[in-house]
């Protein structure tokens, strides 16, 4: 009997206990959400007092300095040939080599013409007394003897024999999309391909026709490729006329390439300092906001925001100067994320650098 009084007693303990837990468990207080305040990120930047660089931009397309047409005046079975895509050759070697057989015979043949028109003039000249002499009655018997066409059929077959051979007129580069065989014939005027040289390269930049007075050759010009790479120019050119279309007129750029990085046909940026302007505080561009028709800056101070009217004095693409007692060089102002914000509001600060 005692030991059912005592596991009784027991069970009632622990169900006790269990409930008194229970009981403090459900006592615990869940926090006010509506009380946390909820912190936005802004980033700032720090605005410094550089001068602002004025500059006029552009975009050109690469040309080589030189450049000629691989085009034969005259027809012809080619006999050897460098004409391939990329092969380099220096002046004087051959590009084209037509049979010059036909040509030469042609030569030959206009010569011996020539040589018997001649014989004849000179025969007719002896026949009148006037071998010596050199009238306008001479002049007129070359004509009639033929001897004039003789003369000319004999300088244009020794043309076209030059014609066979196509030479490099410079150093440089074949560029082709041709296939060309040994053997094979090329009409007269077919365009096989360029020759160019690109150790140094010409861009053409448009200008607005308001910007261009403003450009003189000798200028230096930063462009950068497709790749961000960047290369320094110099102005050798202004355009002396203005496209009335476009209201635009160009200048001409000339860089130095000697490891072919800048390819013909290539666009790149180019962009040319004309002038700069200073002010107490040099800030980004994005740091200036609109609001009810005025311009206005966030400054941070202590993790709450500042709202600060300013009024700039000048502005490019990038950046603002402004001279405003409240605002110096080495303050914080925000530049992002920043729209929604308002006066005297704490933020999370993030630094754009």
């Amino acid at each position: 009997m005692e030991k059912i009084f005592r596991a009784s007693f027991l069970i009632i303990f622990l169900g006790g206990l269990l409930i008194s837990c229970k009981g403090k468990k459900e006592k615990v207080e869940t926090p006010d959400l509506d009380s946390i305040e909820i912190l936005p990120e802004v980033v700032f930047t720090v605005v410094d007092d550089e001068p602002l660089r004025y500059y006029i931009e552009s975009r050109g397309v690469v040309e080589p300095d030189k450049k000629i047409l691989i085009t034969p005046r005259i027809g012809g079975f080619v006999e050897t040939h460098n004409v391939t895509d990329g092969k380099w050759l220096e002046k004087g070697d051959i590009i084209l080599q037509f049979d010059k057989e036909e040509w030469e015979f042609r030569k030959n043949d206009a010569y011996n013409k020539y040589l018997k028109a001649k014989n004849e003039y000179e025969t007719e000249l002896r026949l009148r007394g006037e071998l010596n002499q050199d009238t306008t009655q001479n002049s007129l018997m070359k004509i009639n003897t033929g001897l004039s066409e003789a003369e000319l059929n004999y300088d244009r077959a020794k043309l076209d024999l030059s014609y066979t051979t196509i030479k490099a007129p410079f150093s440089g580069y074949i560029s082709t999309k041709e296939v060309v065989t040994n053997g094979a014939y090329v009409g007269a005027g077919k365009e096989l391909g360029s020759f160019v040289n690109t150790n140094t390269v010409k861009i053409r930049f448009d200008v607005l026709e308001k910007e261009i007075v403003d450009l003189k050759p000798g200028m230096e010009v930063e462009l950068e490729g497709p790749a961000q790479e960047k290369y320094t120019g110099k102005i050798t050119a202004i355009s002396p006329e203005i496209d009335q279309e476009s209201k635009t007129g160009q200048a001409i750029v000339e860089v130095d390439n000697p490891d072919g990085s800048l390819k013909t046909g290539m666009t790149i940026e180019g962009r040319i300092f004309v002038r700069s302007a200073t002010s107490k505080v040099r800030m980004p561009r994005e740091s200036l906001l609109a609001r009810d028709g005025r311009t206005l800056v966030f400054k941070l101070n202590k993790g709450e925001v500042e709202w600060i009217y300013v009024t700039p004095e000048e502005m490019n693409t990038e950046w603002v100067l402004i001279d405003h007692e409240e605002i110096n060089p080495g303050d914080t102002l925000a530049v992002d994320k920043h729209f929604s914000i308002s006066h005297q509001q704490k933020v999370i600060p993030l630094m754009d650098n």
